[in-house]
């Protein structure tokens, strides 16, 4: 933010604030000269070399602060380096105006100063331009040349005080230490003119600052040239002005080149916070979009594994008549697991690789229609084709396999949620434009508008809280589809009164038939098939299955799965042990719980209305005599999914395909020790209220005591059982199971159970834990 403000100044404020700083330094100059801690170079404070120094001197200060501020803000290396550097001109260019300043700036001090600059402009260069991603042996070379230039200057300043200056040795080190500043401003310039290949706007920015003044210092110190004998005054004047005016030019040009740079920069990070977090987003929804697959492939095949599995063991008999409904769910789950793996292959499919038919659009639709005819029907749905005259001799080139899958999907859609007596019209026009739009409009339970903007996302989750969910990759396929001839897909829908999909195909695509044309005219419709028999569902074998439970089990099993052959498979695996109520969601088993005791409750989790999660937390709200176990049985093989799961209370997480086995192993276990945990409870309370009895006989001395007959003869008429009751309480209070009540008295679990409510609504109690604590109270 802070460095956002200062690069949005225009440039007149920037300017007239260096002007300001500038004029403020020219008079703290003029005061400085007249200290004695201060000495000017010059004879007046009003001479123009002086003027020209000491506003130098305020361009430097200025953009010193500003540097400054902007790496303590910014904290980037490159400000932080380019800080020390205009730290270090800035120290030059006020000995440059002032011979001393609070101290004197001595020829083995500027060679101290002049080789940290150096070294500052390699780290900072190696910084700006990113050599080491660029240009990584030039990257070497500099930082080779950073540990010779350290080294150097440690043993130039080690040498100085060691020998006299008047040496020849002493020469040579001075000569040897501008061979130095001459490498130093070559390499410089060589580094910015490699990096105009991928930083063209700051390097020549850099080079225009670098090469006058440096190349002038340069020249300067060396003194080999002998035109600079010749034209001495020449040298003389431009040396005079090249280190204010060089060095102003090379802090403002920096500026410019580092603050463009920095913004570049900043941009890049921007986009690249942006693009990662598109990507996150991405990932997200794709592993949510996998996740909803798997889903829908783990559901058909687990009912094929299972149903398989089923026919092996001969458990419905070895004829074929009496295992054709395992057949026909079987061959029911194969189409649909090929539906949804045509949809996966062909939307991964680019539309380079499709290769194109040419076909009459009335004829194939017409066809396809006739095919669902018998589907409509059976569900009391009125399927009507309207084509438009002037389709009758269309010719459509397009893949006929993609024609029919967009078709398709619309039509089933329709047929899916719309509820008997509803109708269904598909018509066929061409537009005043050419274009050529087939309509498929129902009149069924529509679509909210919410979800009328998520219906065709590819990664949209099918959990929701209304009936018309995207499941698999219908919607998308045609959206994808279509938009690949460059058609499109429109929906109009109203909740509560129907929907209308329109199909838009381009009239580039559209051709008129003539007898000499090459077009299809017939073909077997596998597309369609597989569409058609993904509908079909045999109710009866269904309602046979589910209908059929075992009499000598004391158990119930709620089985809550809204696919209804997978309904029916766990509940044809269970219904051997124990007591099996089916239902489809999990609206349908909250109000079943609230008539019946279920023991334990198996639940899928993707689910309509309401899902698995939303179910446990309204299953722990139920007013119940004690929390029901909920086992999830879910195709959401997600570690994350387990735990939440888990966390919130189901006692275990199985997912499709599952075990029969392992399914009835955890249902035993948990039945078992949820009666392992009454037994000790029983026992828990017996110990208790026996320990307050005789604590009670010993109070009421030998003259007050009762035998346990007498008190629960006095219970019993209080209450007023009837005899079968008072037979089951007596049993009761023995600490019998329900199992072993009915295996005494000769009678089924389900008759004691009921004998138990009414004992409890007698006695005043909600449990058999309550009644046993009434009973023990009064003794």
């Amino acid at each position: 933010m802070f460095h956002s403000s200062f690069h949005n100044r225009d440039r007149l404020t920037v300017a007239r604030r260096f002007c300001i700083l500038s004029i403020a330094f020219l008079l703290i100059g003029q005061t400085l000269a007249s200290s004695p801690l201060v000495t000017s170079k010059y004879s007046s404070t009003t001479s123009l070399p002086f003027m020209i120094n000491i506003l130098a001197l305020g361009i430097l200060f200025g953009l010193l602060m500003y540097t400054l501020l902007l790496a303590i803000f910014t904290k980037e290396r490159m400000f932080i380096y380019f800080a020390i550097i205009m730290i270090l001109l800035t120290i030059l260019q006020t000995f440059a105006t002032y011979e001393t300043f609070i101290f004197q700036l001595t020829y083995n001090r500027v060679t101290l100063i002049t080789h940290l600059l150096f070294i500052t402009f390699l780290l900072f260069f190696e910084d700006l331009f990113a050599l080491s991603n660029h240009e990584k042996k030039l990257s070497k070379i500099n930082k080779i040349s950073i540990y010779v230039i350290a080294l150097f200057t440690l043993f130039f300043l080690i040498m100085k005080t060691l020998i006299l200056e008047s040496s020849h040795f002493s020469s040579l080190l001075n000569f040897i230490r501008e061979l130095f500043v001459f490498y130093t401003n070559i390499l410089f310039i060589y580094t910015i003119i490699k990096a105009m290949k991928w930083m063209k706007k700051e390097a020549i920015l850099l080079l225009i600052a670098f090469i006058p003044p440096a190349l002038l210092t340069s020249i300067n110190a060396m003194n080999i040239f002998p035109f600079m004998h010749n034209a001495e005054k020449v040298v003389q004047f431009m040396m005079q002005y090249n280190q204010p005016i060089g060095l102003s030019l090379q802090a403002i040009l920096f500026s410019l080149a580092i603050g463009n740079r920095y913004n570049t920069v900043r941009l890049e990070r921007q986009e690249s916070i942006l693009e990662n977090n598109r990507i996150a987003q991405l990932d997200t929804e794709k592993t949510n979009f996998f996740m909803d697959m798997n889903h829908e492939l783990r559901n058909p095949i687990t009912i094929i594994l299972g149903t398989t599995q089923q026919l092996r063991k001969g458990k419905f008999g070895d004829s074929i008549s009496h295992n054709d409904h395992l057949l026909q769910t079987i061959e029911r789950n194969s189409i649909r697991l090929l539906k949804q793996t045509s949809h996966i292959l062909r939307l991964g499919k680019p539309q380079s690789q499709v290769s194109l038919d040419r076909f009459l659009v009335a004829t194939f639709l017409s066809s396809i229609v006739n095919e669902l005819m018998a589907i409509s029907l059976e569900k009391n749905i009125t399927l009507t084709c309207i084509i438009d005259k002037t389709v009758d001799d269309v010719v459509l080139s397009m893949a006929l396999v993609d024609f029919e899958t967009v078709v398709n999907n619309l039509i089933s859609n329709a047929l899916k949620f719309s509820p008997s007596g509803a109708s269904i019209c598909v018509e066929a026009t061409i537009k005043a434009s050419g274009d050529l739009t087939i309509i498929v409009r129902d009149t069924g339970i529509g679509i909210s508008d919410e979800r009328q903007k998520l219906i065709f996302d590819r990664y949209n989750s099918r959990q929701g809280d209304h009936l018309y969910l995207q499941t698999g990759l219908g919607l998308t396929l045609v959206k994808s589809i279509m938009e690949g001839y460059l058609g499109d897909v429109a929906l109009q829908s109203t909740e509560g009164i129907g929907s209308s999909f329109t199909l838009t195909f381009p009239s580039h695509m559209i051709s008129h038939h003539f007898s000499h044309d090459n077009v299809i005219r017939n073909k077997e419709s596998i597309i369609t098939n597989i569409y058609k028999h993904e509908l079909m569902f045999d109710e009866h074998n269904r309602t046979l299955i589910d209908a059929t439970y075992p009499e000598d089990t004391e158990h119930t099993i709620m089985v809550v799965e809204d696919n209804d052959d997978m309904r029916t498979y766990i509940t044809s695996v269970l219904m051997e042990k124990y007591n099996v109520i089916s239902v489809s969601s999990a609206t349908q088993a909250l109000e079943e719980l609230k008539k019946m005791d279920v023991h334990i409750i198996v639940s899928d989790i993707m689910m309509e209305e309401m899902d698995g999660h939303a179910f446990l937390q309204a299953l722990k709200q139920l007013p119940l005599e004690e929390p029901i176990p909920l086992i999830f049985l879910t195709a959401r093989d997600c570690e994350e999914e387990k735990i939440k799961s888990l966390k919130e209370g189901a006692i275990r997480y199985l997912t499709k395909p599952f075990s029969p086995e392992m399914l009835l192993a955890i249902i035993e276990n948990s039945i078992q020790h949820d009666t392992l945990l009454i037994h000790s409870k029983m026992q828990k309370i017996k110990k208790e209220v026996d320990t307050i009895l005789e604590r009670d006989n010993s109070s009421r001395g030998k003259n007050k005591t009762y035998s346990d007959s007498d008190l629960l003869n006095q219970f019993i008429s209080f209450t007023g059982f009837s005899k079968r009751e008072q037979q089951v309480f007596s049993l009761i209070i023995e600490g019998k199971s329900d199992k072993e009540i009915a295996i005494l008295l000769d009678l089924s679990v389900k008759t004691i159970a009921n004998h138990n409510q009414r004992i409890y609504h007698k006695a005043n109690v909600n449990s058999r834990y309550e009644l046993l604590s009434k009973v023990y109270a009064l003794r």
